[in-house]
Order: C-alpha cells, then sequence, then structure tokens
C-alpha cells in the first residue's frame, strides 16, 4: 500500500503544474527521507522531466539560481521551491562541481548521481515513492550507504564524505563498511572545500544526538578541518551529550587545543562572529575554583554577561573543574540577578561627576563601587556609596 507524504501546498500545486503541461514531477532528497522518517523536513526540492525554459514559460514567477546546472527558483504563493530538470553530470572538477550536466528524460538516472540511497527517493501523490536503489531499506536498516561505488562518489564530491558522517551523527544511523572505508580514503580531499561550507556540515554534525560516537570514530575526518583538536582526551559521553552545538564546540577545545586553537579555527572556518566571540570569551574565563564560595562566584561573576556566564558554568561542569552544586549556585545567582555590572549599582556616572570627579576616573570608581557592593563591603545604596567616595576624596 502506497505510504502518503504530505507535502506542502505550494510544492503540490507546482507538481500538479508539471503534470498539466505534459511533464512528470516529484518531491526528492532529503525531505522525502526525513518525511519517511517522521522528521520535520528543512525544505522541500522538486525534480522534473521539464528543462529549464519549460519551467520558465509554465510559472510566472521563477529565478535563475542554478540555471547551469539545470535548475530554477520558483515562487508560488510566497514559497520558494528549486526545481531542477533530471539530469546526469559530467566529471567532475575541483573534487566537488560537474564540469558539465546532461538533461535526461528518466527519472531513475538522475537518482543515480546522488550521493547516498537514503537521499535518492522521490514521490509525488500520483505515483507514489520511487526508489531504485533500495534507500527505504536502508532507512529500516538505519544504515548510511552511497548510491553505486562510494570511491566514485567521493571522489566526485569531497563535500560528500562530510555529509556521511553529519547522517550519521543526526540520523544516528551506522555508515555501511564500503562507505565508510571510502570516507576515510578520501577525507584529505575535504581541503578543497570551501570553509563555510565546512562549517555548516561541521555545525550539523555537532548538533546530531549520535554525534559523540561520530567524533571519536571519525576523528581523521574532522583533523582535516580542526587540525588543532587533540581527540585523544574526548570528554566523557554524560558530560558532552547534554551541551548545545556551540558548547559541544568549545568543549572539545577546552579539552585539547584551547584559546589559541580555537581562534585559529575559527579564523580558518570562518565562522561567524559571534560563534568566534562567544567560544574566545568562553575558553577565556574557565577559571573557576572546585571549592569557590558564594563570595568568590559573585567576583567571577563580576562583568560577564547571562550567556557567557551560563556557558562558562556548564562547561566547567562538563570538564570537571566545578561540582554539580556550584553549577546550580551560579545558574541560581543568575536567575535571581544577582549584582554584577555597573549599571546594577544604585549611583549613575552623573552622580559620581556631582562630586567632581571627572574623566576615565568615573568609570574607575564605577568599577571599585560594584567589586566592593559585590564583596559586601559596602551597601549598594546611593547614600553608602556617596559617603563611600566623599570620605575617600576627603583623605587624599
Amino acid at each position: 500500500k502506497m505510504k502518503k507524504i504530505s507535502m506542502p501546498r505550494s510544492a503540490e500545486t507546482i507538481i500538479n503544474k508539471l503534470y498539466e503541461n505534459g511533464f512528470e514531477a516529484y518531491i526528492v532528497g532529503g525531505c522525502v527521507r526525513d518525511s519517511l522518517l517522521g522528521r520535520k523536513p528543512d525544505d522541500f526540492d522538486i525534480t522534473t522531466n521539464a528543462l529549464p525554459e519549460d519551467v520558465k514559460l509554465i510559472f510566472t514567477k521563477t529565478v535563475d539560481t542554478g540555471i547551469a546546472h539545470g535548475t530554477v527558483t520558483v515562487i508560488e504563493n510566497e514559497d520558494v521551491y528549486e526545481v531542477t530538470t533530471y539530469r546526469i553530470d559530467g566529471e567532475y572538477r575541483d573534487n566537488r562541481h560537474p564540469i558539465s550536466v546532461a538533461y535526461t528524460g528518466k527519472l531513475e538516472d538522475d537518482l543515480a548521481r546522488r550521493d547516498f540511497t537514503v537521499n535518492a527517493l522521490a514521490y509525488n501523490d500520483k505515483v507514489g515513492l520511487v526508489d531504485a536503489f533500495s534507500g527505504t531499506q536502508d532507512l529500516k536498516s538505519r544504515i548510511i550507504r552511497c548510491v553505486g561505488d562510494p570511491q566514485k562518489r567521493f571522489a566526485e564530491d569531497a563535500l560528500r564524505v562530510l555529509r556521511g558522517v553529519r547522517f550519521s551523527s543526526v540520523l544516528g544511523f551506522e555508515i555501511e563498511e564500503k562507505t565508510s572505508d571510502a570516507i576515510r580514503i578520501f577525507a584529505p580531499n575535504l581541503k578543497d572545500i570551501s570553509a563555510e561550507r565546512i562549517f555548516t556540515e561541521w555545525k550539523k554534525l555537532l548538533s546530531g544526538n549520535s554525534a559523540y560516537d561520530v567524533i571519536k570514530n571519525y576523528k581523521e575526518v574532522i583533523n582535516v578541518f580542526l587540525p588543532t583538536l587533540d581527540f585523544f582526551n574526548l570528554p566523557k559521553r554524560e558530560a558532552f551529550e547534554p551541551l548545545a552545538w556551540d558548547e559541544r564546540q568549545i568543549l572539545l577545545f577546552a579539552l585539547s587545543s584551547g584559546v589559541e586553537g580555537f581562534a585559529s579555527s575559527a579564523k580558518k572556518l570562518k565562522m561567524d562572529s559571534k560563534t568566534r566571540d562567544t567560544g574566545i570569551s568562553v575558553l577565556n574565563n574557565l577559571t573557576l575554583s572546585e571549592k569557590a564560595s558564594d563570595i568568590d562566584l559573585r567576583i567571577y561573576l563580576i562583568g560577564k554577561d547571562d550567556e557567557i556566564a551560563r556557558k562558562c558554568a556548564k562547561i566547567s561542569f562538563a570538564m570537571g573543574i566545578i561540582e554539580k552544586s556550584t553549577y546550580e549556585r551560579i545558574n541560581e545567582m543568575l536567575d535571581n540577578d544577582v549584582l554584577r555590572h555597573v549599571n546594577q549599582l544604585a549611583v549613575k556616572g552623573n552622580d559620581i561627576t556631582d562630586l567632581g570627579i571627572k574623566g576615565k576616573e568615573v568609570g574607575e570608581a564605577l568599577n571599585e563601587i560594584l567589586r566592593l557592593a559585590v564583596t559586601g563591603e559596602i551597601e549598594n545604596s546611593k547614600n553608602s556609596i556617596i559617603a563611600y567616595l566623599k570620605e575617600k576624596r576627603n583623605s587624599k
């Protein structure tokens, strides 16, 4: 019995319009795979035997996003879909892109050029599921397997090496033996892949529920693009798995090459500024003491924003630097908005200048007061702070 796959109304409309004009069309690839697994697809790609010029005649709103490789972006009811003509790839260059493509009228020819069997699936409501390479069986067996010869697939496009281990991490699938062997053989070719594409796949890999096992089993693959990571000092699984993807990355560097290795890798992979800056800040602030007192923790939190402080605590706990009770106390302090910023003081800059304190001395005075108030040496009230500053000035 045919399993019906739900698709967005706009995708269904595009497929129906192509059929009405004498062509065939299917949703294809990851959206079919994820639908069969009960996962929500990120997007829906469409494949068709209509040529790009036919697609542009049928639909009023199109963009030539990948016309050289047969892809036209179709805009239907404000939704955007890539519609690609069935094709056969020619020889590949630069370990990434085919030099040429040839259009074909057969869906099976198009599926044969794809990377893994679980991605070589197509579907529409008229025909049902098209599975020319036993992808559904590999879904049931939870296996990542190349379409055809693994060495040929990875020789064509080195990014497939990283996609293979990423799918293993995200889906929790084992990688079939010949595919796994070919991944290790062709991993060095990842050096030819753009930093942006590598980082995108690496983030997805780190986000997977099986990331720990993949990182442990495919160290040599990851070391191609992150050579500063030392995988002989992996964290414990129970420490790694509760973390978000960026925290997992920081933890790996904290246990190996530290902030210098991370900064170098962030530059190499062209990480976005937030990921880079957060990682550097956290790695620079993993200085908590195992037996820190409440005063120690309050001093530690001075000047830190919530996100950095919580990540520092989380990773310090994962590394075994602090105990669970200390980790919980830090979060409780943050939840209660413990005094840690000058803008939480009972005085403002103009209160300081009214006392005749000028220039950079205003900031110095505020920082001094903050530390004294945090340690309880003075009360965080306007009267107490002003009295302290007056007494200090008079004593000079």
